[in-house]
């Protein structure tokens, strides 16, 4: 029986050519897609779970009236640990961002990629070591690990085990001996390349009391819990041991929290986090998107299936006389459905196999053939084509089993579709989906455009950034050595050396201050760049009252920029801040009094998704970490050329290297780039379903109203009014997708929009170039149809009936 089941299953498919092919690729693009999500959405979701202790492991976050911080005192953690008994174990370590100079012999690298930890990192963390005793690992604070690709870097082939790197630790080199290698897997939130012991890090840290300060917030802390954690209780804990060991001032200046290890990647939106984060409301949305392509190609399916099964009535009905049973009908629709799905699942997977290099380049994704060819990918594979299968085919055999044979047999056209409601709710539903998708994708590519585009207050085009250059950023001498080479080129503009830069997703640095008129209690956070007099210049920011710093007057090495942010946020304490904030002061930890010289225009220091915050500019060559160079060239390759001879020749001892500003900018938003681009992708295999839905299901129902258009033409109707009359039928559904559409799409990015303080709202013209299209689409696709029926000889067509 099963084997005559399955033979009817083929003879169907191949006797219905054109509506499998409609299908079968409307089919194969829904699964190509679902499954292209599937995975993306499971590496999203991997990150850190490879550690066998994932479920116990915490960190500390610090929470203040202004901002929430990925770090903390170093202080804490080992405290907490002797203190709060649902901790078992406490691990801090100090995430170096600068690049580091390394020497190998006579090579000098610039290298980043260090993190200093404490001893216990690998005691708590299960990062796979290749070489070396686990236990034994960075217990001395001479010894280092690195990654295997650190590893073939500086030693090729030889074994690394024994070797020794010199590593320049803020102006000292340190001699490390590498005693392991250690795999940093990619779904690790932390990436590292060296592992190297926190006490040389102690020893030659360029603010020598940060270790044994309890509020200079530099530290990642992470604990591995006892068990089972009540997160409320552990942070009352943690409230009261700030109140013993800090008083009043300490516990409510700060409030500490744990957030779970895999919460971090997609769920974290804090201050000094590891970079880049993943985004969680984005992989919802792509969850949505998949689903909504598969229930489309899923509708093509039940609707062209549905509507083919009135060319079967008689067939069936003669099955049911001869004796087959309901039950036999089920099972041959079920396994025509399940045959087709099966054959769509092959070749999603094989399109995907072939094009997913081209998926990458264009979204940014990193999917490798190891990773997708696994036999648990491909059985999952499959059992959702199986599913996908059996849901196609039980309306479609449902309502081809309900007829009665007596009734169909007597009937002169063979029956009539009783599915006419469902199907039209059924074509609504797939517009619509179509709809939300083109207007989203409009959206978010108009987004992208007004963050790319937007006056950021400064000027970010041919901005060079020399990144490992603390050594010579740190020491005005050398700073005057280098704008002295390079001043005779009419394409040099100028150059600064800063803590941190516009754009800068992990120098930033952030201080405390007590503005006048407010007092110890009332203290406030603020953004702090570090850097030299010609930052201002450099950057071309605007002042808006007082001036720049002056070398000529030696005050000004106390005095402070601010901008209009800060000043509106003293206001709200003390209003003479706004009426007269020049020569006020600020005072500093230490009771420094700086006082105001200038008040710049607000500027976009930070991503547009944050708000404008406040900020302060102070002179402060020590803590300047890197170089910012200004250009107006038209033959960038030879300028750049230019610096580094330059450099080589006054700083033979330290690496060149630079970036572009408007690049590390634009890192900033490149999730939404690359949302933006899947997006498009899938829109545009949406409107294909869609409108390879719409084609076949048009093409069936137009046929079947062959008969009624020939007789209406003979009454006299012209081939304008039928096709009008045929094409309005399916034309009124789009309407009605599109008036369900625009409103959830509004909302959807109206929520989505939220996430960033500088938008562009939802233009009506995005939803409207929408609407047309897929009015378009529909009319292109059903009208050629219908013109097609409406000119066809009347007199063939009720000769045929006959």
């Amino acid at each position: 029986m099963t084997k005559l089941l399955f033979k009817f299953a083929l003879r169907n498919l191949k006797g219905q050519g054109r509506y499998t092919l409609i299908n079968l690729g409307g089919l194969t693009l829904g699964l190509l897609i679902f499954f292209v999500v599937i995975l993306h959405v499971s590496q999203e979701r991997s990150y850190d779970r490879f550690h066998k202790k994932a479920e116990r492991i915490h960190r500390l976050t610090s929470a203040t009236k202004e901002r929430v911080a990925a770090i903390v005192p170093y202080t804490w953690g080992q405290a907490m640990k002797e203190e709060i008994s649902a901790i078992e174990n406490v691990v801090s370590f100090q995430n170096i961002t600068i690049a580091l100079t390394v020497k190998k012999g006579s090579e000098v690298l610039a290298q980043h990629g260090f993190v200093g930890v404490d001893s216990t990192f690998l005691d708590i963390f299960d990062f796979p070591v290749l070489q070396g005793g686990k236990k034994e690992l960075l217990k001395q604070p001479d010894k280092m690990v690195i990654t295997p690709a650190m590893a073939t870097k500086y030693f090729g082939d030889e074994n690394p085990v024994g070797k020794t790197l010199d590593v320049n630790l803020w102006g000292t080199y340190v001699t490390f001996e590498v005693e392991g290698v250690v795999r940093c897997p990619k779904n690790s939130h932390l990436q590292f390349n060296f592992l190297i012991p926190i006490e040389p890090v102690k020893r030659n840290f360029f603010s020598p009391t940060a270790f044994d300060s309890w509020t200079s917030h530099f530290a990642h802390t992470y604990f591995l819990m006892q068990g089972a954690v009540d997160k409320q209780q552990v942070e009352r804990d943690m409230e009261a041991f700030l109140l013993r060991h800090g008083g009043p001032s300490l516990a409510h200046k700060y409030t500490p929290a744990i957030q779970p290890l895999k919460d971090i990647y997609l769920k974290s939106n804090i201050q000094f986090d590891f970079q880049p984060r993943g985004d969680h409301q984005q992989v919802l949305i792509l969850l949505m998107v998949a689903f909504g392509i598969l229930f489309m190609a899923i509708i093509n399916f039940i609707n062209i299936s549905s509507a083919q099964s009135l060319g079967r009535l008689k067939e069936t009905s003669l099955r049911k006389i001869l004796g087959s049973r309901k039950r036999d009908f089920f099972l041959q629709f079920i396994l025509e459905s399940t045959l087709m799905a099966l054959c769509a699942t092959l070749l999603a997977i094989l399109i995907f196999l072939l094009s997913h290099s081209f998926f990458n380049t264009f979204a940014g994704t990193s999917f490798t053939l190891p990773e997708l060819f696994t036999g648990t990918h491909m059985a999952v594979a499959f059992l959702v084509g199986l599913f996908v299968g059996v849901l196609n085919g039980v309306y479609p055999a449902l309502l081809l089993s309900s007829y009665k044979p007596i009734s169909i047999l007597r009937s002169r056209s063979g029956g009539k579709l009783k599915s006419g409601l469902i199907r039209k709710v059924l074509v609504i539903l797939q517009f619509a989906l179509a709809v939300v998708l083109l207007s989203s994708t409009g959206i978010i590519y108009r987004q992208v455009q007004y963050m790319i585009h937007k006056d950021l207050g400064f000027d970010k085009e041919q901005v060079i950034i020399l990144g490992s250059a603390r050594e010579v950023a740190s020491d005005p001498t050398k700073m005057e050595l280098f704008k002295t080479a390079l001043s005779p080129y009419e394409w040099f503009h100028g150059v600064t050396a800063s803590s941190s830069y516009p754009g800068d997703h992990e120098g930033q640095w952030s201080a405390r201050y007590i503005p006048e008129g407010m007092t110890t209690e009332e203290s406030v956070a603020l953004w702090t760049i570090y850097a030299d007099h010609d930052f201002v210049p450099t950057y071309e920011l605007k002042l808006v009252k007082g001036r720049n710093f002056d070398r000529s007057i030696q005050s000004d090495s106390i005095g402070v920029l601010v901008n209009e942010a800060a000043i509106r946020q003293f206001s709200n304490a003390d209003p003479k801040w706004s009426s007269d904030p020049l020569n006020r002061y600020l005072e500093q930890r230490g009771g420094l009094k700086s006082r105001v010289l200038g008040v710049l225009r607000d500027f976009h220091f930070e991503s547009l998704k944050e708000r404008l915050n406040p900020l302060v500019i102070q002179i402060n060559a020590q803590n300047a970490f890197s170089i910012q160079l200004r250009l107006q060239t038209t033959n960038m390759a030879q300028s750049l050329e230019t610096i580094e001879d330059s450099w080589k020749a006054l700083f033979p001892e330290i690496p060149f290297g630079y970036s572009f500003l408007d690049q590390r900018y634009a890192e900033h938003f490149e999730s939404d780039q690359r949302l933006g681009k899947i997006l498009q992708i899938f829109t545009v295999l949406s409107i294909i379903i869609a409108a390879l839905g719409l084609f076949g299901l048009a093409t069936f129902l137009v046929h079947q109203k062959s008969r009624e258009m020939s007789i209406r033409k003979l009454m006299g109707a012209s081939e304008k009014q039928l096709t009008v009359m045929l094409s309005w039928d399916f034309l009124k559904l789009i309407v009605i997708a599109n008036g369900i559409a625009v409103p959830v799409s509004y909302l959807l990015m109206r929520s989505w929009l939220n996430g960033f303080s500088f938008k562009n709202d939802p233009s009506l013209l995005v939803f409207a170039l929408a609407t047309v299209f897929t009015v378009a689409i529909a009319l292109l696709t059903i009208g050629q149809q219908a013109y097609r029926t409406a000119t066809v000889n009347p007199v063939n067509v009720l000769n045929k009936e006959q």
